[in-house]
Parts: structure tokens; C-alpha cells; sequence
């Protein structure tokens, strides 16, 4: 069968195989809409650097990658980018750039008690920046708006808008590290978009 009409099971046993063609087709098939997903919360240089990292750790894992029954290789790298732009705001590179965080995150993904769990103390950490910081917090990561959408909609300036953001990721940080040490607080964030995206 030809690469480009596999589906996407097809395509992810492929690649498991070592099949460079088939991470081709894959990597066309995402890099667009991964790259516009992330341009809503970055820069363009930086988006492009976050698609490429996505889809190398993508192909250097993908021995260990494991998707859920039904679900697509899509929703698995948009969690992926996600990820990523959060780390772009809250930590330093070389912690965006730690692999292990991924397999951290393939073993909470699936467990749908834990997650639960997790998020609950997500949203009692959010119910607990000021009100503006807050409200422009949620905007972004429950409602989905841009940086642009949400400095319109407030009237204010969009540096402002990615202040209030990198400031409240910091506290958030800082308040579930408190609670729960270590990678688990990067985590946490990941959790919180990929429920709300």
C-alpha cells in the first residue's frame, strides 16, 4: 500500500518499522496544522522550531509511542505542541528540551483517574490568581484564544497579554510544585491544555 493512503494505525506501524517514507506522509500530513496551532501562541520562528522538535521527538520515540483504541496520531501531536509552547512560557530550555517529560506523559495520559485528579488541583491554583490574570489565563487556555484575540477583546497591548500569561504559568508553577515536586507540576500544564484544546 502506498504511504499516502495509509491510514494513520497504517502509518504509526510503519514508522515503528523504520519506514522514512511513512514518517514523510506523516510529517506533511501535521506539520501545517501544527504550525498554525502553535503561530496562535508564538512567534512564527518560534513555531516553526517547535513543529520540528515535535516531529523529531516524535521519530526518536517512536518505538515507544502507544495511542489509545481509536484515537489518531493528530490529536497525540497536538497535545505534543501544546506542550510544548507552555514550556515555551513557563520553563528554561534545557527543560523543554528533557525527553524524559514525554514518557511522563505517555503514562498519565492514560490513566483517566489520575488525570482528573491532577486537573482538580489545576483549577484550584487558577481560582487563585487575581482576577485579570485569571480571566486572561482562561481565555487562553480554555476558551483558545490567541494572544491578539485576547489583547482586542480586553484592550489591552499583547505584551501585556504575554506578561499576565508567562506570570500566571509562574505562579501556577510554583503553587502545584508545592503540592506535587518535580516533573509532575510540567505535567500538570500539559494535562490542562490537552483537556481544554
Amino acid at each position: 500500500m502506498q504511504e499516502n493512503l495509509m491510514s494513520d494505525d497504517e502509518l504509526l506501524r510503519a514508522v515503528k518499522g523504520d519506514d522514512t517514507a511513512a514518517f514523510k506522509v506523516l510529517y506533511d500530513k501535521y506539520w501545517k496544522a501544527l504550525y498554525i496551532k502553535a503561530c496562535q501562541r508564538v512567534d512564527k520562528d518560534d513555531a516553526k522550531d517547535m513543529v520540528q522538535e515535535v516531529m523529531i521527538t516524535f521519530w526518536r520515540r517512536r518505538q515507544h509511542i502507544e495511542l489509545k483504541a481509536g484515537a489518531d496520531i493528530g490529536g497525540y501531536l497536538f497535545a505534543a505542541i501544546k506542550y510544548r509552547v507552555i514550556s515555551h512560557y513557563a520553563f528554561n530550555s534545557a527543560e523543554i528540551r528533557d525527553p524524559s517529560f514525554f514518557d511522563i506523559l505517555d503514562k498519565v495520559y492514560s490513566n483517566e483517574l489520575e488525570t482528573k485528579e491532577l486537573q482538580q488541583r489545576i483549577e484550584t491554583a487558577v481560582s487563585k490568581l487575581p482576577a485579570r490574570m485569571q480571566q486572561i489565563f482562561r481565555m487562553s487556555r480554555e476558551e483558545d484564544y490567541s494572544i491578539t484575540e485576547i489583547a482586542q477583546q480586553l484592550q489591552l497591548s499583547e505584551q501585556t497579554v504575554k506578561n499576565q500569561l508567562t506570570e500566571a504559568l509562574k505562579r501556577l508553577r510554583a503553587s502545584l510544585q508545592s503540592q506535587t515536586p518535580g516533573a509532575w507540576a510540567l505535567v500538570l500544564f500539559c494535562l490542562y491544555c490537552m483537556h481544554n484544546r
